[in-house]
């Protein structure tokens, strides 16, 4: 082609970079003032059709941005979420914050809320493993093995172990200790297996060894070189190593604190805690000596909440709600079988017969009657006798055959002229004081001379307990017990529990009956256990050595803004209120949902 053009005497222009760009800058110019500027001249003529679509695109712009915050704001709710400060008003004074020695409301209220359980109860009212892991019974059923959780820890860091167990076991069981801590390990050999495992042989059977464990533990490596009666006086019940959700902050006492509280107890949430973090960032304990300070409290909202006011409040804000939940535990009136008139069964049996328990309890509490020394959640489908109904003539039989006669001036005396007298305790608690006038009023119309010995409340659960309870100072004892999880009665009415030291508080006494509890708790055979307590519950009801008034309740009053408790949790006591204490919250922010 070269030699071609060549020839022809014509020449190849060569065309650079930049002659080729501004060519392209020229041809697109062209078309721009063509299609563009010289077509400007008809904007004019279709003006009104320009101005139509201009608005319809800034219509539809405008309805795509409400669009978009509607539906914004339709994927937005408000939640609890994790930070702020629960406040809690309870009764009576922080002496030691060792839960081995929780005795007031508070230090309850402490305990639960800084140390965990060897197992508590869960939200079914069922005992699970908290620090432990595992329990197993051996196949004869005497001998138990507890493996701990793998990264449990002390709030100072140290891992919690079996020695932490075995220590704790040997306070509890170590009289010069002292504990308040129930729990029964005579003749239970004790034996570490490894630093997670511990192995209980129990001298006979006992299917609800588990009960046995519903305890905390404290740290062994904080009492070196201490002695077991010195443990109470120790640092640390000022200054505890905690295993529960919540370690201390600090403590307040004294002058400058708000309404009439005696201490105020910060906490914090425990970093080392091995279940889920709280979403309180702090908890506070707010103690105070009286109701009334508590009522007064909750009515400033200077506390968020309380579990200690039992009767029913007036002039709350209308912040506060209030929530009431059974708990497994029950009133009785404990008939003293042991001294003065009551060692006479027909005497205990008449009383039975003229009291009317539904007329007792009054309107309110009748739908929570409690007529057995179990629960009907606890009775595994037993056959329960019939207890006798109000049958005064039947009643005044009895007595005649007891010796007693009804005088002229109205009074059940006997031959020596004496008065049927007897001596009926109650602490003026919820309901319980007008339940006892009731009861008083119903025997007294029937002849009997009782005297009302009515304890104030502010004196205390514990002076109530060591000056009237623990000597069995009474005849009748209108008394709150805990029932627990499993239906064993033995503690209240087992014949080794006849002391001082025990619980059978109507000093029961039976062979029969004792022999039935003890065979039922030393038996795998779940139909032969029903049958023994079948036994038991028939000499129960015979021998009247207590009648069952009402099931237990907690009334919780609580600022509305806040997240408590499950309506749904099952509680063997008002304290496993915090078995879900990780979930409360008293902070809402804005979270957005998942379409």
């Amino acid at each position: 082609m070269k030699n071609k053009l060549e020839k022809s005497g014509q020449k190849r222009e060569r065309r650079t970079p930049l002659r080729w760009f501004r060519e392209l800058l020229e041809k697109i110019s062209d078309h721009f003032k063509l299609l563009f500027v010289g077509r400007l001249k008809n904007v004019r003529e279709v003006r009104l059709w320009v101005a139509e679509w201009l608005l319809l695109i800034t219509v539809v712009f405008l309805m795509s941005i409400v669009q978009m915050i509607w539906y914004g704001e339709s994927y937005e709710t408000e939640a609890y979420r994790a930070g702020g400060d629960y406040s809690e008003g309870t009764l009576g004074k922080v002496n030691s914050m060792n839960p081995l020695y929780a005795a007031t409301s508070s230090e309850k209220v402490l305990a639960k809320l800084m140390f965990a359980n060897l197992f508590s109860a869960d939200a079914s009212g069922h005992l699970k493993g908290e620090l432990a892991k595992t329990l197993t019974m051996s196949d004869d059923g005497k001998t138990w093995t507890m493996v701990l959780r793998d990264n449990i820890k002390w709030s100072d860091g140290e891992a919690i172990t079996a020695d932490d167990v075995i220590y704790t076991i040997g306070l509890i069981t170590n009289s010069a200790a002292k504990t308040t801590v129930s729990a029964d390990f005579s003749n239970v050999k004790i034996e570490k297996v490894d630093d997670k495992t511990v192995k209980f042989a129990l001298p006979s059977v006992y299917l609800d060894f588990m009960d046995t464990l519903e305890f905390p533990l404290i740290p062994a490596h904080a009492f070196k070189d201490v002695t077991p009666a010195l443990v109470y006086e120790n640092d640390f019940s000022m200054h505890p190593i905690v295993s529960g959700p919540f370690t201390l902050n600090a403590m307040q006492v004294g002058s400058g604190l708000t309404g009439d509280a005696l201490q105020i107890i910060y906490l914090n949430r425990n970093e080392n805690y091995f279940n889920v973090n709280a979403q309180l960032a702090s908890f506070t304990v707010k103690t105070f000596e009286t109701k009334s300070g508590i009522e007064a409290a909750l009515k400033s909202l200077d506390v968020t909440a309380t579990a200690e006011l039992t009767d029913d409040v007036d002039g709350l804000p209308k912040t506060v709600s209030m929530r009431s939940s059974k708990v497994n535990g029950g009133v009785y009136a404990f008939l003293n079988t042991r001294d003065g008139v009551l060692k006479e069964v027909k005497i205990r049996q008449a009383i039975r017969k003229i009291v009317d328990i539904d007329s007792v309890l009054g309107e309110e509490l009748s739908s929570s009657r409690l007529d057995y020394p179990i629960l009907d959640s606890q009775n595994e489908g037993m056959e329960m006798p019939v207890i006798p109904g109000v049958d005064l003539d039947s009643a005044k039989s009895l007595l005649e055959e007891a010796g007693f006669h009804e005088s002229e001036d109205g009074k059940l005396k006997n031959d020596s002229g004496d008065t049927l007298k007897l001596n009926l305790a109650v602490q003026n608690r919820g309901k319980m004081q007008q339940v006892a006038e009731n009861l008083t009023k119903a025997l007294r119309d029937f002849g009997f001379e009782i005297v009302l010995n009515s304890y104030d409340e502010n004196q205390g659960a514990a002076d109530f307990f060591s000056t009237v309870v623990k000597p069995r100072d009474y005849d009748i004892l209108i008394y709150e017990i805990d029932l627990g999880v499993s239906a064993d009665p033995y503690v209240y009415y087992g014949a080794r529990q006849v002391s001082e030291s025990g619980w059978n508080l109507s000093n029961y006494s039976n062979g029969l009956a004792n022999d039935a509890l003890l065979s039922a708790r030393m038996t795998t055979d779940r139909a032969l256990r029903k049958k023994k307590y079948e036994s038991f519950l028939r000499r129960w009801v015979d021998d009247v050595p207590a009648i069952g008034l009402y099931q237990s309740t907690m009334r919780y009053y609580f600022s509305s803004n806040a997240q408590i408790y499950s309506e749904n949790l099952t509680m063997i006591d008002g304290l496993d209120r915090f078995s879900d204490v990780n979930h409360w919250a008293v902070e809402k922010g804005t979270v957005r949902l998942t379409p």
